[in-house]
């Protein structure tokens, strides 16, 4: 109940901000369709007594017709409430809150440590915090609460109403209600809790799913054939998740039903109890008429406004309670240095690192340092660490034992603000933006973004320019086929694009993971050649299993078992005979050039 609160009281304070007047004007419509409930009981007593009056002269109709006038303005009224609430208030109010949370929710995603992104923990906060909140909130506003304040103010009404007949019909009424509602509210938090232990496999079938429904997946799928095995496996793990429900559902339906039937039984129960006042003349034909029907059709579905909140909140509070969990979730740590280092050596003292949520360590002890505007290569089979190591200096992951220093100072000590404008990163699966060419490499500093002039100079480096100027738009030509209009790259001219977005803002250090997987290696070869012309007043770190890149650097670092297992030049290393001679020499034909 008190996470209930809690979360009413920031829905409410979000709406009373936003539009006042619509909030205000909700609530008295909720007011008012609670007030018709008892009210239309008082007319429709009044309607059927006051018709046999009239008819047996015992009524003048200038006294009876007002009835008749209140049973056509009974009838309009729930419309005209029911449809602003559910109309406008609903639709308005939901753009209201999803604007609110996606806000909030995307200020968090800003400041939270890129580790939570690779934990599948913190991945199922996230996915249930961003996906499930604003269906929960519509919920509970204007719905829920629409019906717990019309159903009290109606119910109190109809039970005077009911208790002025016999003080103990209340006990007859109420307590069924009490027993469904303490019931249902435990099967229906059962099964949500049920339903929590699915998302594994749904997070399954919805991804294949997605790929399933994507241009490149689908180019594939027809490509190799494979259309109905992946939909058969679609088809399979959604039916194991429905099997695993339907198992849980089928254990439980006695209950469900039993649960769901108790007022329905009650309700015939006290219509009977009715009947038998108005035979023995206790009560009048309209007071059976109008109460019993009520008894049969209106009362509970009112009464069941009341503990709608109680029955069915908890199904949505849960995803309140991911909603906390995902703003408990860790920020990167605050950081003091505002300003960019003096030099830029990089130096990894004694670091250990594992992924989080596994038990193996993928660094153990990794040391070396790169001098400033020095051109170094991390070499090494895959899987040997490479690229943590890269996600580390780019502070996603912190070390789990040692420090990554920057110009001398320790990398946690630079916020995110001044990382991005050290270090320009080329990814080997780097993002194919579908926007303008400019837009493309402008995103490797959007401070920049809006300066064509910067993006042209960094194109040139990159040697993009070569191809985008000659679209017929040039730097405004459309990338992707995803809009209309959109022009579609091959991989080599994307990964031109990628590394031009790298040279975006000047940035000292140029980290380059794995950038020409997709050339051929005489291509590679060539152009980590242009690398080195292009990056001579930087710090460059290439990161490779290829040894393209090892003859134009100035030091090369062979990495193995999550530590440097050698470290020196392309000649030093190849006469020691270790692993760096073995891994050119398995390589040195594909580009078709000696030692020297």
């Amino acid at each position: 109940m008190k996470r209930i609160l809690k979360a009413y009281k920031d829905i409410l304070a979000i709406m009373f901000a936003e539009a006042p007047a619509m909030a205000t004007i909700a609530f008295i419509c909720f007011i008012i369709s609670g007030l018709l409930f008892p009210f239309g009981v008082f007319v429709r007593q009044n309607v059927f007594d006051g018709g046999l009056a009239v008819a047996q002269g015992e009524m003048p109709f200038s006294d009876y017709y007002i009835f008749l006038v209140l049973v056509a303005v009974m009838a309009v009224l729930p419309y005209l409430t029911n449809g602003y609430i559910f109309n406008y208030v609903e639709k308005r109010s939901l753009l209201i809150i999803r604007t609110a949370y996606k806000e909030r929710i995307l200020k968090k995603l800003k400041t939270i440590k890129y580790e939570h992104f690779e934990n599948e923990e913190s991945m199922e906060i996230i996915d249930k915090a961003c996906n499930r909140v604003e269906n929960s909130v519509r919920h509970l506003w204007p719905m829920y609460l629409s019906e717990f304040t019309a159903g009290i103010i109606g119910s109190v009404g109809v039970l005077v109403i009911i208790g002025n007949i016999r003080w103990w019909l209340l006990l007859t009424v109420l307590v069924p209600v009490i027993l469904e509602t303490y019931l249902s509210s435990r099967t229906n938090q059962n099964i949500y809790n049920e339903m929590e232990t699915y998302w594994k496999k749904e997070r399954k079938y919805s991804a294949l799913g997605g790929f399933l429904r994507s241009r490149q997946f689908v180019r594939d799928v027809k490509a190799f054939g494979t259309a109905d095995f992946l939909v058969d496996n679609y088809e399979k793990k959604l039916n194991e998740r429905n099997r695993d429900y339907e198992s849980y559902f089928f254990r439980n339906i006695r209950n469900i039903l039993l649960h769901s039937n108790i007022t329905r039984l009650a309700s015939v129960g006290n219509a009977i109890i009715l009947l038998l006042f108005f035979v023995n003349g206790e009560i009048s034909v309209g007071t059976f008429i109008a109460v019993s029907g009520l008894v049969l059709t209106n009362l509970y579905p009112q009464l069941g406004g009341i503990t709608f909140m109680f029955k069915w909140a908890p199904f949505h509070i849960n995803t309140f309670d991911f909603y906390d969990k995902f703003f408990n979730l860790s920020d990167e740590p605050v950081a003091t240095q505002t300003e960019l280092p003096a030099t830029f050596d990089i130096e990894f003292k004694d670091v250990w690192f594992k992924y989080p949520g596994t038990e193996n360590d993928i660094l153990r002890g990794l040391s070396f340092k790169v001098a400033s505007g020095e051109k170094a290569s991390i070499v090494g089979e895959n899987g040997e660490g490479k690229s943590t190591m890269i996600k580390l200096l780019l502070g996603l992951f912190s070390p789990d034992k040692g420090e990554i220093l920057v110009g001398g100072k320790n990398l946690d000590e630079y916020p995110l603000s001044v990382r991005t404008k050290i270090f320009g990163p080329v990814f080997q699966n780097f993002l194919r933006y579908s926007i303008t060419v400019a837009e493309n490499i402008g995103v490797g500093y959007v401070d920049d973004i809006g300066n064509l002039d910067k993006i042209k100079t960094a194109a040139q480096k990159g040697k993009a320019d070569e191809f985008a100027e000659k679209f017929e738009s040039q730097y405004d030509t459309l990338l992707g086929r995803d809009f209309d209009g959109g022009v579609d790259l091959s991989g080599g001219q994307w990964q031109r694009i990628a590394i031009a977005r790298a040279f975006m803002g000047d940035k000292p250090v140029l980290l380059l993971d794995e950038p020409t997987s997709q050339l051929d290696p005489m291509a590679e070869a060539a152009l980590y050649k242009e690398f080195a012309e292009m990056t001579a007043s930087k710090t460059a770190i290439f990161i490779t299993h290829r040894l393209g890149s090892t003859l134009i650097t100035d030091k090369i670092f062979v990495i193995a078992g999550g530590k440097i297992q050698e470290t020196g030049t392309h000649e030093q290393l190849m006469q020691t005979d270790g692993i760096y001679s073995t891994m050119f020499n398995a390589q040195k034909q594909w580009y078709h050039m000696n030692e020297e």
